[in-house]
C-alpha cells in the first residue's frame, strides 16, 4: 500500500510553530523520518489563517525536496497557496484535493494537467452531505469523467470517500469500507483507479485513537484501499500496513516487511 506521510501539517500546534518560524532542520527531520518508514508521498500543509501562506508553502516545498526524493502533496483549500506550492515542486507533485464541485474541477484540473500532478479527489460536491455509499461512488464517477475531459489519466487519481469520526458518525465507517470496494470497480483493472483516506479523521475525539486507526485501516486494506494519509510516527500502524501487504501477497518475498 502507498503510504502518504501526514506529519508535516500546520494544524498541529507543534508543527505549526515549526513552520511559522521556518525551522529548516526540524521540518527536514520530519520529512526524513517519514521516508525512512516507507512514505512514498509526503503531504504538506501550512495551516489556515496565515497571511503569508503562499510564501510559507514555497519555503516548505523547497525545504522538504532538498532531503526527500518523493512525491510532494500540496494540501490547501486556497488556490494561490496551491499554485505557489505546485510551481515550486521540482519532481513529482500531487494536488490535495479536488472535490466533485464543478467550480473546483474547472479550476484545479487544468492546474493538475499543467504540472502533470497526481490528485486526491474527495467524493463531495456543493450539494452533498456524506452518508450514502451510492452517492460516494456516483461522485467518484463524476470526478473520473471530469479528469478525463481535461486530459488527465485515471492512474493520476486517488479517490477519497471521506472518513467521518466514529465518535459522532458510527454508521459511516462501514459505508467508507464499502465505498472503497465499489470505487475500485469503476475501472478495469481495478488497480488503475486508486483510493485513499485521511485516516486520522476516523478517530477524532476518541479515547484510543491509535487502536481505532490501525483496526480501520486493516479493514480498508482488505477492501482494496490503495493508499492512506497516516501518522508515520505510529510504528504499530506502519507495521499493520506492512503485515497486510504480506498477507495479501503484495510484498513479494516480504523484503519490505523484513526491513520494517
Amino acid at each position: 500500500m502507498i503510504i502518504i506521510g501526514g506529519n508535516i501539517n500546520g494544524y498541529s500546534k507543534t508543527v505549526g510553530a515549526i513552520i511559522d518560524r521556518r525551522d529548516t532542520k526540524a521540518v527536514q527531520d520530519l520529512a526524513i523520518r517519514q521516508v525512512d518508514v516507507g512514505a512514498q508521498i509526503i503531504d504538506l500543509n501550512v495551516g489556515l489563517g496565515k497571511s503569508d501562506a503562499a510564501d510559507l508553502m514555497k519555503w516548505l516545498v523547497a525545504t522538504v525536496q532538498d532531503v526527500a526524493d518523493v512525491t510532494l502533496s500540496i494540501d490547501t483549500p486556497k488556490l494561490d497557496v496551491m499554485k505557489a506550492g505546485i510551481s515550486e515542486v521540482k519532481g513529482r507533485s500531487m494536488i490535495n484535493s479536488i472535490s466533485a464541485e464543478q467550480e473546483k474541477m474547472t479550476t484545479l484540473f487544468p492546474l493538475a494537467a499543467e504540472y502533470d500532478s497526481e490528485i486526491i479527489c474527495m467524493t463531495m460536491d456543493e450539494h452533498y452531505i456524506l452518508g450514502d455509499v451510492d452517492k460516494r461512488v456516483e461522485r467518484a464517477a463524476i470526478i473520473v469523467a471530469g479528469a478525463c475531459e481535461h486530459g488527465i489519466g485515471v492512474e493520476k487519481l486517488y479517490v477519497d470517500p471521506v472518513c467521518l469520526p466514529v465518535s459522532t458518525a458510527q454508521d459511516q465507517a462501514p459505508a467508507v469500507v464499502e465505498a472503497v470496494r465499489r470505487i475500485g470497480m469503476l475501472t478495469s483493472p481495478a488497480s488503475v483507479l486508486k483510493t485513499t483516506v485521511g485516516l486520522s479523521n476516523i478517530s477524532h475525539d476518541t479515547k484510543n485513537p491509535r487502536l481505532i486507526e490501525r483496526t480501520f485501516l486493516a479493514m480498508l486494506i482488505g477492501a482494496g484501499l490503495s493508499s492512506a494519509i497516516i501518522n508515520t510516527e505510529d510504528r504499530d500502524l506502519v507495521d499493520t500496513i506492512k503485515t497486510c501487504d504480506v498477507l495479501l501477497n503484495k510484498d513479494i518475498y516480504a523484503a519490505d516487511y523484513l526491513k520494517a
